[in-house]
């Protein structure tokens, strides 16, 4: 029995990183969205994405020419979040932030934010939105 309990709380500890670790490399993942958002690079925005991207009638192509669009029509993307909440599940995550996303066009801004929900799904090592955008 005494043998046992070490043996339970070092399973438990490993288990306890392990998840730790996930959350830390989803929060990478919605960084790097972020830093692509901002620097408007369509190539690290969609390294986030998951080709298995599909919200409605949005997939993953529709997804990368609205992005594409976006940031061919913006001057300047600036975008920020907060109060993130991550629940993982197996390999799968959802993610509820609060966000701000501010756009601007000759000198015309516009401001939008709310909350959002992203869902995410591991794929190897890395974690990549499946929807949600």
């Amino acid at each position: 029995m005494r043998r046992s309990v070490p043996a339970f709380l070092f399973l438990l500890i490993i288990l306890l990183a392990c998840r730790i670790s996930e959350e830390e490399n989803i929060h990478q993942t919605l960084n790097r969205r972020e830093e692509a958002l901002q620097k408007k690079e369509i190539s690290l925005y969609l390294s986030c994405i998951s080709k298995a991207y599909q919200d409605g009638d949005e997939n993953f192509d529709r997804l990368r020419k609205r992005i594409e669009h976006y940031f061919s029509t913006f001057d300047q993307i600036k975008y920020g979040n907060w109060d993130r909440t991550i629940q993982v599940e197996g390999d799968s995550a959802r993610v509820i932030q609060e966000f701000y996303l501010e756009v601007e066009r000759q000198g015309k801004k516009n401001r939008y934010s709310g909350k959002e929900s992203i869902f995410l799904k591991k794929e190897g090592r890395k974690w990549r939105i499946i929807k949600g955008l």
